[in-house]
């Protein structure tokens, strides 16, 4: 048996691993450029925006994260534990404001103004 049989083997193993971290590092260099188009964000409304931006810089932290990972240092120990922690609390502060939106009772403003009006001429007609 041929004793470079075995590295062939790993060489052919680390170039396809390397073929599919490159295939999904740029599925994620597309995505990145769809997302930070400039006419998609200009269309959202404000909610969205807000929503938009804790999204992306979580995304960017996770990536930092990543990153530090790869490197070998325990990114719980370091200030981008933090910065998340940050940002789940203002994801989940920005998600309760958005549901109070939807809960909140809404006034129509024609029904309550027919109602006083009502309202009022009933007792004009009383003191008459």
């Amino acid at each position: 048996m041929d004793a470079n049989f075995g590295e062939r083997s790993h060489d052919t193993d680390v170039i396809e691993k390397l073929k599919q971290f490159h295939d999904a590092a740029t599925k994620i260099e597309d995505k990145v450029k769809h997302v930070t188009n400039p006419t998609v964000y200009e269309k959202l409304s404000n909610t969205d925006k807000i929503e938009y931006n804790l999204l992306m810089s979580y995304c960017l932290n996770s990536v930092f994260w990543m990153y530090l990972r790869a490197e070998g240092i325990d990114p719980s120990k370091h200030r981008i534990k933090q910065e998340n922690d940050r940002l789940k609390k203002s994801m989940a502060r920005a998600k309760q404001i958005n549901d109070k939106k939807t809960i909140m009772p809404h006034i129509n403003k024609d029904a309550v103004q027919r109602f006083v009006r009502h309202g009022l001429w009933e007792l004009k007609n009383k003191k008459k």
